[in-house]
């Protein structure tokens, strides 16, 4: 007996041991994986529907199949992964123009930035800070335009970094292809593979494992593609109306959108304001208005549409989760943190029913 358990330990540590060799080997495809498994998520339900327009028993099925992949794995690169890429290339050029545009106001308006010891604001602040802070003394113009242009140089340096990794970057999406399309291939298989892998009550995993797709689905429908569609509408208005930088602003949104109280109008209030005080008076108060409805209220009813209460988590929440894993993890925290905070949730309803089973059971006097 003791010998056959010193050959279990001895499995168990072989098992442990390659499975930790075989995490690092995949660990330089983490992001390619995560976001492949991300994508395999969201569509493989179309893909299944589109499936079953031919029979499984029908000559060429196969053949089928395999194209059929092949077009959704295609797809995905060509319709979200490449405009993003070139979004955010535009993007780029539009910041170092916007930091330009900002150093020249600063220094038209260096006089107005000044402050003299005998100023009524430069006395307030003082009382507010206990003589902590005196803005008499501070050059506020060199301050902005020095952090201005260290900002140009960081940018420059980010870009040019960037550039070199554009071979790196669609060799990363030539991986991508080929991953979620045998995914969508595969995915029942890998899934069964897994589940038989882990050492969990096979029901449990499979509730686990269908919570989590589901709840990663209405995530992206009801929170990131609202957000989407708020920086699109606020993106469209800020070219229609002339605003500068205009791509970067509805990326700002895209972000600010999660933000609870504040949302895209964090962005699109301070460019009517500034918009407004530039002269175009007009302007700024039609596009303050077409913001309002085309962007905030909008997702005022958008959002309880698509969800119908199916998502229970804050938005505060996955605000918090995309901040943190953004730390951790980089860029792929964008998505890796929501998936987390998905991962605890459907873990934590399916803990909350088996112990509420349990205590009814309880209660009964059945079973203990």
């Amino acid at each position: 007996m003791e010998k056959l358990d010193i050959q279990k330990l001895i499995f168990l540590a072989l098992f442990l041991g390659l499975t930790i060799l075989l995490l690092v080997i995949f660990s330089p495809f983490f992001s390619t994986l995560l976001w492949s498994l991300l994508f395999y998520i969201l569509i493989n339900p179309v893909y299944q529907r589109c499936l079953k327009w031919i029979s499984p028993k029908a000559r060429g099925y196969t053949i089928y199949q395999n194209i059929l992949a092949a077009i959704f794995a295609l797809l995905v690169i060509t319709l979200i992964i490449l405009p993003l890429f070139f979004i955010l290339q535009g993007a780029f050029k539009q910041t170092f123009q916007l930091l330009h545009v900002l150093e020249g106001f600063v220094k038209r308006s260096a006089k107005g930035l000044s402050f003299r010891p005998d100023d009524a604001l430069v006395h307030t602040i003082r009382e507010i800070t206990f003589n902590a802070v005196d803005l008499s003394k501070i050059d506020l113009p060199k301050t902005i335009i020095t952090f201005l242009r260290q900002s140009t140089d960081f940018l420059f340096r980010f870009s040019t970094q960037m550039v070199r990794n554009v071979t790196n970057f669609f060799i990363t999406l030539l991986f991508m292809v080929f991953t979620l399309f045998f995914l969508l291939l595969d995915g029942k298989y890998l899934l069964s593979l897994f589940m038989r892998a882990v050492p969990l009550n096979k029901e449990l995993l499979l509730v686990f494992v269908n919570r989590f797709k589901e709840t990663t689905r209405h995530l992206v429908t009801g929170y990131f593609l609202v957000a989407l569609y708020q920086a699109t509408a606020a993106g469209i208005l800020f070219y229609l109306f002339h605003v500068p930088a205009f791509l970067l602003l509805a990326l700002l949104i895209l972000f600010f959108a999660f933000i609870p109280m504040i949302g895209a109008a964090g962005i699109w209030i301070p460019v009517a304001v500034v918009k407004f005080l530039s002269g175009d008076t007009s302007g700024a108060l039609l596009m303050a208005a077409l913001c309002t409805f085309f962007v905030s209220t909008v997702d005022n009813f958008l959002r309880p549409l698509i969800l119908q209460d199916r998502i229970k988590i804050h938005p505060l929440l996955i605000f918090f989760s995309i901040l943190g894993a953004l730390q951790y993890f980089g860029f792929q925290g964008i998505i890796l943190g929501p998936m987390i905070l998905i991962f605890f949730f459907a873990a934590l309803d399916i803990f909350l029913e088996q112990y509420q089973i349990h205590h009814e059971k309880d209660l009964s006097g059945k079973e203990p």
